[in-house]
């Protein structure tokens, strides 16, 4: 099977009509197998995913029990706003053509549903342009799922919830499931179920009319109670999927708050008081300085020049102190030669000329002129002046460094401040994150009520079914029904040893299968891990090459989405089926080296057709150039945010990649 064309019209987010052609493009005789749809987080591309789904699957895209009144209104509610304001009858559309071939015979099939908000689905087959108008709506569902029984169209069409899902099952019953339905199990326990029916109807017609009666009662009564419990579940079941589309809803509600600056909103209010306290520091820290620069700060800046007139003043004070000397020696030199020449008369001229030569040769020359003549006073002034200036300066580089670094801090906690929004701005995105915890917290309350509820009325149902079974049993010893209870239990036997030995050997294979398929997409160290799964529970146990087992529940989250994904593709090849691969957000929660793994051996080995939607944070820049000789071609997907409505354009995202052409899809 080869999907050609995706035709929607009024289809969710898509208004008017969009043609998407999807069949694989060949380069020589090389295919292309990958059709690349990217789209931001709400632009639609589970839509694209649902309306593939809803065209084979009917309603079995939406759950196993759904009731016609929870479909119809299912679909009201996929037909596009806008469409439906501008006119409330518009009519909603899905039509997917593609090959089949069957017997050796090809051929071309094109599904169309179309509805209305008031009107019931209208179903219509065309098989090579000629419409298969013999076929009711049943009829064609029914074919339809020949071609993609429901069961595995879960293991074809698939998003990120459903491998997340799989990847946190550690209780096999999701792959219970699937095999059973791949085997044809659950048509053998259908059959056990039908022969039980038999046996019982024929005990009741044996019976005496008082335990026919009682009999009856009691099937009426649980049979009340398994519907009632049916109805819980379908009720839980729709819950669950509200919840699970409400916590994408919260999840984009809080990366918009991160987006917008949430996260630097929180500590805003501290980041201010921070601001606040810098800004006073600072002022203190300026007007230091300031007091620093009106001292003898000034007096630092000329070292040279203040050095060279101190030296200058030294040696001028020297000059000055010598003449002082001199002056008062010359003074007192006649009373100096009275005494001498009193003293010593007769070498009073030799004492007197030794006495000068000493004071000669002690006296500095006062030749040098002076021209500053400042007072001894004040030259010690000066010189403390220069002392204080030095340690001025060494103040004013403290505090300057000091200034600098709390002005680094204040444009730190500035930008911080900037980065958060202001409060108002973020009321109206808290408020909604809100209102969807407030309503995340009512359906999960609602749905807890319809389990208990449903566990209740399958209790009774269980007690009524024990009560019957002792009724039954008590006829079955009547000797007209022993013959057809031997029967029926000998077939029950040949039954389960066939689903017993059809399950060890279709489990044998998948074991194989999933081994094969892990160590592809695992990582280099994990190419030896083997598989064994328990044929009753089907849990999966991964075996290393000494044969211990590993705990699942230690791997990260990216190892068990690799860990589904085998699973899935595991699957897929069991059941024989050759179906186009549809996946959606698959690489949410991988490291960029499981990407690798999926982008090299998984997409474009996965089926002749596979159809990836993608945000261009998963099928980055990088990613796309590493498989962009398996692309076919590619969409992008633009969501209007006026009219709430999205279309399509060939390309992906970047405009200026070689393969891209950007036009717009009709």
């Amino acid at each position: 099977m080869i999907f050609k064309t995706l035709i929607l019209e009024n289809f969710r987010v898509f208004n008017g009509q969009h043609n998407i052609e999807l069949a694989p493009k060949r380069d020589g005789l090389l295919s292309k197998p990958v059709i690349l749809f990217g789209g931001l987080n709400g632009a639609g591309k589970t839509s694209i995913l649902s309306a593939i789904r809803l065209a084979l699957l009917g309603k079995k895209a939406i759950g196993n029990v759904v009731n016609k009144k929870d479909f119809n209104g299912h679909l009201a509610q996929q037909i596009n706003n806008k469409a439906i304001k501008d006119e409330p009858e518009a009519v909603a559309k899905v039509i997917l053509d593609f090959t089949h071939t069957h017997q050796g015979q090809h051929s071309i099939y094109r599904v169309e549903r179309s509805w209305s908000a008031n009107t019931d689905e209208s179903l219509v087959l065309y098989k090579n342009e000629v419409c298969e108008d013999s076929l009711s709506n049943d009829q064609v569902q029914s074919f339809l799922h020949e071609l993609v029984p429901p069961g595995i169209g879960d293991l074809f069409f698939f998003d990120g919830e459903k491998i997340a899902e799989l990847a946190e099952d550690d209780t096999g019953s999701y792959l219970k499931e699937a095999v059973q339905k791949l085997l044809g199990i659950d048509v053998i326990n259908r059959l056990a179920d039908d022969l039980d029916i038999y046996i019982k109807q024929i005990s009741q017609k044996t019976a005496d009319a008082k335990t026919t009666k009682l009999i009856e009662q009691l099937e009426h009564e649980k049979n009340e109670c398994l519907l009632l419990a049916n109805q819980e579940r379908e009720a839980e079941d729709k819950l669950k999927r509200q919840l699970s589309e409400l916590e994408i809803q919260v999840r984009e509600a809080e990366q918009k708050i991160q987006d917008r600056g949430g996260a630097w909103a929180k500590t805003k209010n501290a980041e201010k008081d921070k601001a606040d306290d810098l800004i006073k520091q600072k002022a203190i820290l300026e007007s230091k300085l300031l007091h620093e620069l009106d001292g003898a700060f000034p007096l630092s800046l000329a070292p040279k020049a203040m050095a060279s007139l101190i030296d200058t003043l030294s040696k001028e004070q020297k000059v000055k102190d010598s003449q002082v000397f001199s002056h008062k020696l010359n003074e007192n030199l006649s009373g100096l030669e009275q005494v001498i020449a009193s003293q010593f008369k007769d070498n009073a001229n030799d004492v007197m000329a030794a006495i000068s030569q000493y004071f000669e040769s002690v006296s500095e020359p006062t030749t040098q002129e002076i021209k500053l003549d400042i007072s001894l006073t004040d030259f010690n002034l000066i010189q403390g002046l220069i002392q204080d200036a030095s340690t001025a300066k060494a103040h004013c580089n403290e505090l300057t460094e000091e200034l600098v670094e709390t002005q680094q801090s204040l444009e730190s906690v500035s930008i911080n401040i900037q980065r958060a929004p202001d409060e108002e701005e973020l009321t109206a995105l808290y408020d909604n994150l809100r209102t969807l915890d407030a309503q995340k917290h009512k359906l999960k309350t609602g749905y807890g009520h319809h389990l208990v509820n449903a566990k209740n009325h399958i209790t009774k149902a269980l007690e009524l079914a024990k009560k019957l079974e002792k009724l039954y049993t008590n006829q079955k010893t009547d000797a007209s029904i022993s013959t057809a209870v031997k029967r029926v239990d000998a077939t029950n036997k040949v039954l389960n040893e066939f689903s017993t030995k059809l399950t060890h050997m279709r489990v044998s294979q998948l074991e194989e299968l999933f081994a094969q398929s892990y160590r592809k997409l695992a990582r280099k160290e994990d190419l030896k891990l083997s598989a064994k799964i328990d044929p009753i529970t089907f849990d999966i146990t991964l075996v290393d090459s000494e044969g211990l087992a590993i705990n699942r529940k230690s791997m990260s989250a990216g190892e068990k989405q690799i860990f589904a994904f085998a699973i899935l593709e595991a699957l897929g090849k069991l059941s024989g089926k050759v179906l186009p691969v549809v996946v959606d957000t698959p690489l949410g929660r991988l490291d960029s080296k499981h990407r690798d793994k999926l982008v090299q051996h998984y997409f474009p080995e996965a089926g002749e057709q596979v159809i990836l939607l993608s945000t261009d944070t998963e099928v980055d820049e990088d990613f796309f150039s590493a498989m962009a000789h398996e692309v076919s071609h590619a969409f992008e997907i633009e969501f209007d945010q006026q009219t709430k409505c999205s279309t399509l354009k060939e390309g992906y995202f970047w405009q200026a990649h070689p393969k891209v052409k950007y036009k717009e899809v009709v």
